[in-house]
């Protein structure tokens, strides 16, 4: 049998995809089998291998939008006893996978429903940062606090294939907060465990485009998962969300030089106006972005 399972769901990510597998193949793991799957989110740009790697790898397709039905595709024809839950433009550190190994190893092991660690950034040009990299620089993600409220992100993600099964998978629904959902009802009844040594890094976005994309995305999952048919509870969701990026620009022109505090408050002005836009798509019967 094999011991881990690392599902990848991709959409239009070759390269990156590509960089993922290297970084898989450099792991300094051979004590169990394992293999990766890979699922392909956009059927008419199939996936092409670049290199023979040292591990089994399957490429599936999954014709239902949304990286939460592309990774329950993977869970699905998994077969190993522990899943791994990555992005294809993620680059796990050496250690990642004999990390989450001894973890679930020992007799604490047994209690983990959900095992996870830090997801630093890296940048394109670590001298050169463009607006949205200074943003994310200052805010990133804190899966550390997430684990803290029992929650966790897809990126860095260990299980037990049972306890995935257990809860249904990823709600296919959502186009955001799926893990934020299931994680959620998996802290009801295991543990969330948050281990430093388990490292994978996640690309800074590049551009405010991207950024304001990926709020309005996290802002439709909210709606699909808290908010449908509440539209004032929305209204003051959003507005809380406005009120935060303003709060956090002004400061920052206080603790930080001002060419980035400068590159803050246009970004976060420009999330502002996504956030705004989004909201009045949504409540007029649009769909959630993937």
């Amino acid at each position: 049998m094999m011991y881990f399972s690392v599902v990848v769901p991709t959409f239009q990510d070759s390269e990156r995809l590509h960089l993922l597998l290297q970084s898989l193949d450099n792991q300094n793991f051979d004590l169990d089998p394992w293999e990766v799957i890979v699922v392909n989110n956009a059927p008419n740009a199939p996936v092409e291998l670049k290199s023979n790697y040292s591990f089994p790898i399957v490429i599936e397709t999954e014709l239902r939008v949304g990286s939460y039905a592309a990774r329950n595709r993977g869970l699905k024809i998994a077969k190993g006893k522990i899943i791994a839950f990555t992005d294809s433009d993620m680059l796990p550190d050496i250690d990642w996978l004999i990390t989450a190994y001894r973890c679930f190893s020992t007799d604490f092991g047994k209690e983990i429903g959900i095992l996870t660690g830090p997801v630093p950034l890296f940048f394109k040009n670590p001298n050169h940062l463009t607006p949205a990299e200074v943003y994310e620089k200052y805010t990133g993600f804190d899966f550390e606090g997430y684990a803290k409220e029992g929650s966790c992100g897809a990126g860095n993600w260990f299980s037990y294939k049972s306890v995935l099964q257990e809860f249904g998978g990823f709600r296919e629904d959502l186009r955001s907060n799926g893990d934020t959902e299931l994680s959620l009802r998996i802290s009801q009844k295991y543990k969330v465990v948050y281990v430093p040594e388990l490292i994978n890094r996640h690309p800074a976005r590049y551009t405010t485009v991207e950024l304001v994309f990926r709020y309005q995305r996290i802002l439709g999952g909210a709606y699909a998962r808290k908010f449908q048919g509440n539209n004032i509870g929305f209204f003051l969701h959003t507005m809380n969300f406005i009120f935060k990026r303003f709060r956090f620009s002004i400061k920052k022109f206080f603790t930080v030089p001002l060419a980035e505090s400068w590159a803050i408050f246009k970004v976060c002005n420009a999330l502002s106006w996504g956030a705004a836009i989004e909201y009045f798509r949504l409540i007029k019967g649009g769909e959630g972005k993937r």
